[in-house]
């Protein structure tokens, strides 16, 4: 049999393997993500719903009561009992990169939702605190300590869908410089209360 069919027969059988390599991961991705895309998109749809009052909504809000001193300029906004997940981290020093860009963890967080394979990152149990956002500061409550976060030193906030156990639960994400926080909850305000004062804190 000549060597240049041979060849031939070894490239195409080489080149149809590859496509149905291709073929099965593609349908492993679409099977393991059809879950997750579920929600992600009716997540989107409602915040892209919420985006068209988001300014009506952030006018409309009055000052709550609360246990607390407070001074003059200071005022609680929002209050809800929540499931809140903490990962506290370390800040490495990157010779090649000397700072961590706000977004680098949250992307990372990101890519995990569209990963094919499997893995299981470190991940805390969610713990359900009392949540406190005024024009200053949040104040997290588990009933056994206080828990407080400047605005100032905010970061980051997004809208998140967090995996927790298998379960695809609509969040807010915060980060800090040493934290990342996850609040569990569809109160789509939530995030743009922070965002927005955050902003004032600037």
């Amino acid at each position: 049999m000549d060597s240049k069919f041979i060849i031939a027969i070894c490239i195409i059988g080489l080149y149809g393997l590859i496509l149905l390599i291709v073929g099965i991961l593609a349908y492993m991705y679409s099977i393991k993500h059809k879950p997750y895309k579920k929600v992600n998109d009716e997540y989107l749809k409602e915040i892209a719903e919420y985006k068209k009052n988001e300014a009506e909504v952030l006018k409309s809000l009055k000052p709550i009561k609360t246990k607390f001193k407070l001074s003059e300029d200071e005022n609680v906004y929002f209050i809800d009992e929540l499931n809140v997940s903490y990962n506290e981290f370390e800040i490495k020093k990157n010779k090649k990169k000397e700072f961590d860009d706000e977004y680098d963890q949250y992307i990372k967080n990101l890519k995990k939702n569209y990963s094919l394979f499997k893995f299981k990152p470190k991940q805390n149990d969610l713990e359900k605190s009392l949540i406190y956002i005024s024009n200053k500061r949040i104040v997290l409550d588990d009933g056994k300590e206080f828990k407080i976060i400047k605005l100032e030193n905010i970061l980051l906030t997004e809208y998140f869908i967090l995996n927790f156990g298998g379960e695809y639960l609509k969040a807010t994400y915060l980060k800090t410089k040493n934290e990342e926080i996850y609040f569990v909850t569809d109160d789509l305000k939530l995030n743009s209360i922070i965002t927005s004062f955050r902003m004032e804190n600037d």
